[in-house]
C-alpha cells in the first residue's frame, strides 16, 4: 500500500479529531494538544494519505526534537477503518526517517505494557525496552496509611528536584517518568507539581492543574511518581495522602513506581489498575539511529 505524507496544518484539525474520536474509547488526548502541536515550528506533525492529492487523512503522528539529540515519537494514530493494514509501520518509518534527517542520534517513544500493537511496532522497527515504571491505583476510601515519623520530609523546588533525581536510581539514561510519559531530566519544567523528599526518596505530585505533559490526571484524580528507597518512598506517599491533598476533591490516586517498590505500596492499599486484568507499566522504548 503506497502512502503519501505531508505536514499537517490547522485546516486538518477536523479530520484529526475524526480519527481521534475512536481512540481509547473517545478518551484520546490529541484534541487537547493538537493546536499547540501545529503552532510549534521546530517539531513535525505529519499526516498520511492514500491518494496523491492528499485530501483524506487516514493516519498521523508527531516527532518532537529534544536538545539532547533525541527524537520523541508520539501521537501515532490510524483511522479505525484502516487499522491492521500495516499503516502504523509506515507512520513510524516516516517519523524515524525524519528524525535521522533532523540530526537525531536516538529515537524514543513510550507505551503501555498492555498496548500490544505499539509493542509490535517496537519489535518490527528494532526498538528495545530501556526502562519501565509500574502503575498502581487506590481509591481514597481504601487507603491504609501508616503513621510514621515525617520530620525529615521537606518540599523542594523544580530545580532542586532535578539535582535530587541525579542522585537517585532512575534507571539507565536520564529519562524521567512523569506519569504516562518520559522526558529528559534536563527538560523537567513544571510549575504546578509538588516535590517532596526525605533524602532517601523523592516524590512528584501531579494534579489536573499541571500542563507539563500530554496526559494529565482527571478532575478527581491525583498522580504520584516516586523514586528511591522503598520504605522511604512509602513514607512520602503516606505523608502526601495524609496532609498534601484534599480528600474531598480526590477520589483516585494513580501511582508510578519501580518494580521493587510495588509490594511495599500494596500494603498502603494500592493495587493493579481495575481496567486491566494483569499488571501494567509505562514502558520506554529506544532505537539508536546514528
Amino acid at each position: 500500500m503506497k502512502l503519501y505524507f505531508r505536514d499537517l496544518t490547522k485546516k486538518d484539525i477536523p479530520a484529526i479529531l475524526d480519527i481521534s474520536k475512536d481512540i481509547w474509547e473517545g478518551d484520546d488526548y490529541i484534541p487537547d494538544v493538537i493546536e499547540r502541536w501545529l503552532n510549534e515550528k521546530d517539531n513535525l506533525a505529519y499526516g498520511a494519505f492514500l491518494e496523491e492529492e492528499m485530501k483524506e487523512l487516514i493516519g498521523l503522528g508527531r516527532v518532537k526534537m529534544f536538545p539532547n539529540e533525541v527524537a520523541w515519537l508520539e501521537g501515532g494514530r490510524v483511522k479505525i477503518t484502516h487499522q491492521k493494514q500495516g499503516i502504523g509501520r509506515d507512520l513510524m518509518k516516516y517519523a524515524i526517517d525524519y528524525a535521522i534527517q533532523a540530526g537525531a542520534k536516538v529515537a524514543q517513544y513510550d507505551t503501555s505494557s498492555r498496548n500490544f500493537g505499539s509493542k509490535s511496532l517496537a519489535k518490527f522497527h528494532g526498538f528495545e525496552e530501556k526502562k519501565r515504571m509500574e502503575v498502581l491505583e487506590c481509591k481514597i476510601s481504601e487507603l491504609k496509611l501508616k503513621i510514621s515519623d515525617f520530620s525529615q520530609i521537606r518540599k523542594i523546588t523544580n530545580e532542586e528536584a532535578k539535582s535530587k533525581y541525579k542522585k537517585m536510581d532512575i534507571g539507565p539514561g536520564d529519562e524521567l517518568n512523569i506519569g504516562w510519559s518520559y522526558i529528559p531530566l534536563s527538560s523537567l519544567e513544571d510549575k504546578n507539581s509538588v516535590w517532596l523528599t526525605n533524602s532517601e526518596a523523592i516524590l512528584q505530585k501531579i494534579d489536573i492543574k499541571s500542563r507539563a505533559q500530554l496526559e494529565n490526571p482527571g478532575e478527581n484524580e491525583l498522580w504520584i511518581i516516586v523514586y528511591g528507597d522503598p520504605l522511604a518512598a512509602c513514607k512520602l506517599i503516606s505523608y502526601t495522602l495524609s496532609f498534601e491533598i484534599d480528600k474531598n476533591e480526590i477520589d483516585l490516586v494513580e501511582l508510578y513506581c519501580k518494580a521493587e517498590i510495588v509490594e511495599h505500596v500494596k500494603e498502603l492499599g494500592f493495587k493493579d489498575p481495575s481496567w486491566e486484568d494483569e499488571p501494567v507499566a509505562v514502558v520506554l522504548y529506544e532505537k539508536k539511529i546514528k
